[in-house]
């Protein structure tokens, strides 16, 4: 892993002392150098920077100034402060300074420095690595989901003595677990279904069906009353059958948020 570094120091002869150190260092990319904030704020800006060197006493905007803005950069770069200043260092590691190293510049500290960035790197490369694997995963998921709904388009075949019966989803009133079967009740008959409730929970419109307990699946547009069942559960009381469907203690919070209830 290379490192890439930028060098912001006003004073030449030191930019000449810490290239050459940089230059005799494994893994160490010098992308360019600044002689002072602003400039160097441009250059992180318009190019990749991993690690930028900062002295503290520079003219026009200083180093800490720096610092604070270039934690707001995206993404912002580490930083790490080069100075003869040995009493500013609680205020640097403050500001998530990644070192604070003290002049007369060494080798053999500045190559420490180098080893402190690779490890924050990599650290932060791990993160991003995992936050873009499981956003990938939903994507997938959101994709095969909406590409089952195409492919089972707005019908659900139901197979009734030697025959199939598409059924309208708006026309499904709660669908029921009844053992190794499920209930499909709609407007007109019941039906007695192959589906497991979690197939129908994946198949049916999420907008208007609701999985109110681990045995009900119900069609929101139904439902007349909430009643409450004491001890946190309640009963959902359904338009024109006499069918009360429980709707259980740890699925009335979502239900309460999907219909808008405080």
């Amino acid at each position: 892993m290379s490192v890439r570094a930028l060098i912001v120091e006003d004073d030449e002869r030191e930019r000449i002392v810490l290239r050459y150190v940089l230059e005799n260092i494994k893994d160490v990319i010098i992308v360019g150098e600044a002689v002072n904030g602003l400039e160097a704020l441009l250059f992180c800006q318009e190019k990749k920077v991993d690690l930028v060197f900062l002295d503290i006493s520079m003219s026009e905007m200083d180093g800490f100034e720096t610092a604070r803005k270039l934690i707001h950069l995206k993404p912002p770069p580490l930083f790490a402060f080069v100075t003869v200043k040995k009493e500013m260092a609680v205020e640097a590691f403050e500001l998530g300074a990644l070192d604070y190293i003290v002049k007369p510049i060494e080798q053999q500290r500045i190559e420490k420095t180098i080893q402190r960035a690779k490890m924050q790197i990599a650290h932060v490369n791990y993160i991003n690595e995992i936050v873009m694997n499981r956003l990938k995963e939903r994507i997938d998921f959101i994709i095969d989901r909406y590409r089952n709904q195409e492919l089972y388009a707005n019908k659900l075949p139901v197979r009734e003595k030697g025959k199939i019966v598409l059924l309208n989803p708006e026309d499904i009133i709660y669908c029921e677990s009844q053992g190794k079967k499920v209930y499909i009740c709609t407007t007109e008959f019941g039906y007695l279904s192959n589906y497991t409730l979690n197939e129908l929970e994946h198949r049916l419109d999420n907008t208007y069906f609701f999985r109110a307990h681990q045995a009900f699946i119900v069609n929101l547009n139904y439902v007349k009353e909430i009643i409450n069942f004491g001890e946190g559960s309640y009963l959902l009381n359904l338009d024109d059958i006499k069918k009360n469907i429980i709707l259980s203690r740890s699925r009335a919070k979502g239900l309460r948020e999907k219909l808008g209830i405080v």
